[in-house]
């Protein structure tokens, strides 16, 4: 799992270099000092712990993230899989998950892999895993995220996901709010498909 999170976090660096530009380079608007600023745009403020549920309303379990200081979750060592009787009856149908965050991601994926190992974890050789990606400067994308104007985003495969990749996992990146700061990311596990 440590591979599969270097292996997102350093292809969302490269896909998303204009969006992380754009974030890093702004000028900040200047707060008159008798005035507070509100919370939730202090440039201080670590970013909340971003959320997932598949589009219907069942929250996904987190594998691994960051989001701000020392807020964070290791990848696991193992990861427990629903049993093959117990896939979804629509595994070849596009699907949606529902992300809650302070902002749209800048990068996601759906990893799509067709085997694990012993422990659970999915195999990232290349030939085995397919990558559906969305964000700045992907060409090709394989997902999209549309802003639901309610601080959630849904982001669904564009037409059918291939076949024999059950095991799936979601990996959403978003730009650091401030220069100096360390981007959020994280993943969840997808029921098997």
């Amino acid at each position: 799992m440590r591979r599969l999170t270097r292996a997102a976090v350093n292809g969302a660096a490269a896909c998303s270099a204009a969006a992380l530009l754009v974030s890093c380079t702004q000028v900040s608007s200047v707060t008159p000092p008798a005035r507070q600023p509100e919370p939730a745009a202090s440039p201080s403020t670590d970013p909340a712990l971003p959320t997932a549920q598949e589009h219907g309303g069942t929250d996904l379990p987190l594998v691994a993230g960051q989001w701000g200081g020392d807020r964070h979750k290791a990848p696991p060592q193992h990861l427990r899989w629903d049993t093959a009787k117990n896939r979804r009856t629509d595994a070849e149908q596009p699907f949606k998950v529902t992300v809650t965050a302070a902002a749209a991601p800048s990068y996601v994926s759906f990893m799509l892999h067709s085997t694990i190992d012993e422990s659970g974890i999915p195999d990232e050789d290349t030939r085995r895993q397919k990558i559906l990606a969305c964000g700045p400067g992907i060409t090709d994308p394989g997902c999209r995220t549309t802003d639901n104007e309610d601080g959630s985003y849904t982001v669904e495969v564009i037409g059918t996901p291939p076949p024999g990749r059950p095991y799936r996992v979601l990996y959403a990146q978003w730009a650091p709010n401030r220069p100096g700061a360390e981007g959020t990311w994280v993943s969840w596990q997808l029921p098997l498909g």
